[in-house]
């Protein structure tokens, strides 16, 4: 409030200053308290908002945390299934791989076989060559009669 000097009078401060003096008082009070009522209001309905926008970032952040929960279960999940198939596929490849060995192995040893087969073939007919080139060698050849003898009549 503003200290206001009043004019005094015979029976004290002249009484119509102080009246209007009260009146602007008054009105200024009055602006004041419907101000200060306003104020109130709107820092009524800003708490309101703030208590609305609390709980409504509460709601959000609990439902990120299940998500980043879920989210976070779901990869562990994913990440040990991936393990696995991986481990499978490891088996899967142990197992194709000796079965594939075992594969090569009996044909390596088809083909040992028959290289066998054909050394004693070989073997075999080189002998039997080796026969008919003496009986070759032993075969005389009769001598071949003159042919004059042909040409003559009888």
């Amino acid at each position: 409030m503003d200290k206001r000097i009043f004019d005094t009078m015979k029976n004290g401060y002249n009484r119509y200053q102080v009246d209007d003096y009260m009146q602007t008082q008054k009105l200024q009070m009055d602006a004041l308290q419907k101000k200060l009522e306003s104020v109130n209001r709107e820092l009524e309905m800003l708490r309101q908002e703030k208590k609305v926008l609390e709980n409504e970032y509460r709601k959000l952040n609990d439902n990120l945390h299940i998500k980043e929960s879920a989210a976070s279960e779901m990869a562990r999940m994913a990440m040990k299934e991936a393990n696995m198939i991986v481990d499978t596929a490891n088996q899967n490849a142990d197992t194709i791989i000796k079965e594939a060995l075992m594969m090569a192995r009996g044909i390596l040893m088809e083909i040992a076989r028959l290289g066998d087969e054909a050394n004693d073939m070989k073997s075999s007919m080189k002998e039997e060559l080796h026969k008919i080139e003496e009986a070759l060698d032993d075969f005389e050849t009769p001598a071949i009669p003159k042919m004059n003898l042909l040409k003559k009549e009888l």
